[in-house]
C-alpha cells in the first residue's frame, strides 16, 4: 500500500473524532495512537488542522475543535 491513502486515511479518521465527540481533547500522542499515522506526521496534521482554525491547542498542550469552547479558556491564558 503507498503512503498516501494510509495519510489520507489518518486525516480522515482524526477530522472525524473531532467532529463527532464535541469536546475532545487529544495529545499529539493520543492523535496519533487513534489515527494510525505516525507521531510527527500526526504533529504536522493537527497543526495544520490548527492554522485552518478548525482546531485550537490549549495551554496544556492539547488539541480542541476550535468551534467547542469559549476561545478565552484556550487562548492567550
Amino acid at each position: 500500500m503507498s503512503p498516501m491513502p494510509r495519510i489520507t486515511d489518518g486525516v480522515a479518521r482524526l477530522r472525524s473524532i473531532f467532529l463527532e465527540k464535541p469536546g475532545a481533547q487529544l495529545s499529539v500522542g493520543e492523535a496519533s495512537e487513534l489515527s494510525g499515522l505516525e507521531w510527527h506526521t500526526c504533529r504536522l496534521v493537527l497543526e495544520a488542522f490548527e492554522d485552518a482554525q478548525f482546531l485550537i491547542r490549549g495551554p496544556n498542550g492539547l488539541f480542541v475543535r476550535g468551534t467547542y469552547a469559549p476561545p478565552s479558556r484556550y487562548v492567550g491564558q
